[in-house]
């Protein structure tokens, strides 16, 4: 699909003709609060829109839609603006930016939730912790409901109740064409089937309606930290239980450049180089059975520290890491899929670990359970019959030191390669890997079904501005139940 390029003049006619439809507010470059809008986590990325168009409803995202369509300019959709690579914004295009749109709607006796596409993890957190409810997502409570849905959505809950996609109900979206439809089993099948793991690639994702389930608030933790000299003996240990663990817990490892300063932290050991284990109880938080065990795992190998503690945990638990993943840093991760975590493997990781001067952490994110066991064919999402995510998470803030930095996250990525599994998280999809595109989906017979939705769907490849993109193939472009 052709791209115009607009110059001032042209994009300030293009906000007069937005501003007569949307709701919403309209920006242009050099425009009071345009560099606050354009502004995302990662500061590697410095992308221009030549306008952002704030939606407010849905029907103010079909006039964009329309619009960028009509005039032929590239079109982004911008929610909690945390993709690592910056594909929120369009770099001289039109942004459709969704951070108006933030409402959600908790059906408690039915256990459902209906959630606007600009809400960030925290809105739904502080809406459904009012009834006992949880929406299983992801580890920091600022990111972007959207894009981490729809790219699969693991998180905390994983183990326990699958991933965020595996949870949806219905979805509404706008498309390339300005159509509004709604996917679910019923309606437009195929299209819920890719949504489960497809990314933003087939439309504007206006409103989740996702499965909920009972939970809490409180939510029983245990800690433990390990000095560096100890942390391979505590990982190896840990590989061995991982596996055999029940779905009613999950445990989780950072390899933390220098501790904050948590709660649960002494003194002593804040800003220190430590690894963190980190044990969350899925179920009830006050059971003989959830206490036994999380004093069992904190146990595990030679903690300098450890703790156990109780709390909510939409306001305190899926806010932990928040402070340590801010906005505006210079952010590269680069991520694997693994199954086994022998001793020569960990020594590898911890020494690499060991030279880092970022900050940040790596992190090592339990999978399997309930996310496992899902059928393969049963939604697009792929690889999940892994037992870990290895992720290497570290920023910066100098861009002098970009080049160094990203080189040696590479470096430590690749000396681990004999361990790794197959495929990638596509959420995770950093720049420099167009060449695991494929992987991320599973495969090119899988990812060619998808390639096929997308041609129903949107086959002049309008929504391609996302991060791991799908081009489309065959197919048909006009919409039909």
């Amino acid at each position: 699909m052709p791209e115009t390029v607009i110059d001032q003049a042209a994009a300030a006619g293009l906000v007069r003709e937005l501003q007569k439809s949307l709701s919403g507010d309209v920006l242009a470059l050099g425009e009071p609060g345009y560099d606050e809008a354009r502004a995302i986590w990662n500061a590697m990325v410095d992308k221009k829109p030549a306008v952002i168009a704030r939606c407010a409803t849905t029907e103010d995202v079909v006039s964009a839609v329309n619009a960028a369509r009509n005039h032929g300019l590239q079109v982004s959709v911008r929610c909690g603006g945390h993709g690592v690579t910056g594909k929120a914004l369009a770099d001289g295009g039109l942004t459709i930016d969704l951070t108006r749109m933030r409402r959600v709607e908790v059906n408690a006796g039915d256990q459902l939730v209906r959630v606007q596409g600009g809400c960030l993890l925290g809105d739904i957190d502080a809406a459904t912790a009012q009834h006992g409810l949880i929406v299983p997502a992801g580890i920091v409570s600022e990111t972007g409901v959207g894009g981490l849905a729809l790219g699969g959505g693991i998180g905390w809950f994983s183990r326990k109740h699958g991933l965020t996609c595996d949870n949806f109900k219905s979805l509404e979206l706008v498309t390339a064409a300005g159509e509004v439809i709604r996917a679910s089993e019923t309606e437009h099948p195929d299209l819920f089937w890719a949504l489960h793991g497809g990314g933003g690639n087939f439309g504007a994702v206006t409103e989740f309606e996702f499965e909920a389930h009972r939970f809490g608030p409180e939510m029983r933790i245990g800690v433990a930290l390990h000095h560096p000299e100890d942390a391979a003996a505590a990982l190896a240990e840990y590989a061995q239980i991982y596996p055999e663990l029940s779905d009613r817990v999950g445990w989780h490892a950072a390899l933390k450049q220098s501790m904050p300063g948590l709660p649960f932290v002494p003194e002593p050991l804040r800003g220190k180089r430590l690894l963190l284990m980190i044990v969350m109880y899925l179920d009830d938080a006050q059971s003989d059975d959830g206490i036994k065990l999380v004093e069992r795992l904190i146990g595990v190998g030679k903690p300098a520290a450890k703790a156990v503690t109780v709390m909510p945990f939409g306001a305190r638990v899926q806010k932990l890491l928040d402070p340590e993943f801010p906005n505006g840093n210079r952010y590269y991760t680069k991520e694997a899929h693994i199954n086994a975590l022998p001793e020569e493997a960990l020594e590898i990781l911890v020494s690499r670990w060991g030279e880092m001067k970022m900050s940040g952490e790596i992190e090592i994110i339990g999978l399997g359970g309930a996310m496992a066991r899902v059928s393969p064919e049963a939604t697009a999402f792929p690889n999940r019959h892994h037992n870990w995510w290895l992720n290497f998470a570290l920023h910066w803030d100098k861009a002098s030191e970009d080049v160094s930095n990203v080189a040696q996250i590479r470096a430590a990525h690749d000396a681990l390669k004999p361990w790794l599994g197959s495929g990638i998280y596509a959420n995770m999809l950093n720049f420099d890997e167009a060449d695991r595109l494929v992987d991320a989906y599973g495969g090119q017979e899988r990812y060619d079904r998808l390639a096929r939705v997308k041609a129903r769907y949107d086959q002049d490849n309008f929504f391609r501005s996302n991060n791991a993109a799908i081009a489309p193939i065959g197919g048909r472009s006009r919409v039909t139940n």
